[in-house]
């Protein structure tokens, strides 16, 4: 088994500072779950959409994805299978959603050079997807409202569509030796998810299982973008980061739009996939 990124739903790896624009303020909700913060704004015609509906569904959604995927409730889906292996996912409340979730995370397994893993040493671990599939769950519902150009935020895992009435949706990305400063800023021309992976927030959670050592690498951090899916960004940042072969080399053959950090000769770099240049030109 080569390295495996086993990432908590209780941790972000790196912070996107979301640029809102000054000609109308959107509306906005926000709260915690997964031990980080969410939040969503949306411009559409405020006046007819019921807001207090709204947030009832967005965080009885963030809670019932917590009660299936979360490690760290004994009562979760994913706590009783791992304690007990008789047991089925069939049997249990959130099977339609570890089907989803393990199709997506086999396909980055399959073409990952066996850098990315969500079953390890017999247990189920799906922390390192998890964030990022909720924020497509809370886009599926703000589509349900008929609302089209939004940003949904789960502790760094962002889903941006449509536009602002000024133009397109900014975000930043932080420099991973500076947080409190930005490294780089991008315009989003189209509908598209980011998520970011890294150990310098959080510094030892990314681990190789050859080893059980923290993955040592002169990479910082790795930001993913996709079109269709921030949970496929999601395990994508992870499994980039966690390779340990040539990263940008894996992300240009498999067509992965990445945005790489890394330290050498004692300096900060950067460098973008060929698909990362694509979509944000």
């Amino acid at each position: 088994m080569t390295s495996v990124a086993r990432l908590s739903l209780y941790f972000f790896l790196l912070f996107l500072f979301i640029a809102c624009t000054s000609v109308s303020d959107p509306y906005s909700l926000q709260g915690e779950a997964y031990g980080t913060t969410w939040q969503i704004k949306f411009f559409e015609d405020q006046n007819v959409i019921d807001k207090e509906e709204l947030e009832i569904k967005v965080k009885e959604e963030l809670m019932r994805i917590d009660s299936i995927f979360s490690l760290y409730d004994k009562e979760s889906s994913i706590s009783k299978i791992n304690k007990n292996k008789n047991l089925s996912w069939n049997n249990l409340p959130g099977n339609k959603d570890f089907q989803e979730l393990s199709k997506l995370s086999n396909e980055v397994v399959n073409n990952s050079n066996g850098s990315y893993e969500v079953f390890l040493n017999g247990e189920w671990d799906f922390n390192s997807v998890a964030k990022g599939y909720a924020v497509d769950r809370v886009c599926q519902i703000l589509e349900l409202y008929n609302l089209k150009n939004y940003m949904v935020e789960i502790g760094g895992e962002i889903r941006f569509s449509g536009k602002k009435p000024d133009g397109y949706w900014k975000f930043a990305i932080i420099n991973p030796s500076l947080q409190n400063k930005m490294f780089d800023e991008f315009s989003t021309p189209i509908t598209l998810s980011i998520a970011t992976s890294g150990n310098y927030r959080n510094p030892g959670h990314i681990i190789d299982p050859d080893t059980n050592l923290s993955i040592q690498s002169n990479l910082l951090s790795v930001s993913v973008i996709d079109e269709t899916s921030t949970a496929k960004a999601d395990a994508w940042a992870t499994a980039l980061f966690a390779t340990k072969i040539d990263w940008l080399n894996l992300a240009n053959n498999k067509e992965i739009a990445a945005f790489f950090i890394f330290e050498e000769g004692g300096k900060m770099n950067s460098i973008a996939s060929e698909k990362w240049i694509e979509l944000l030109k």
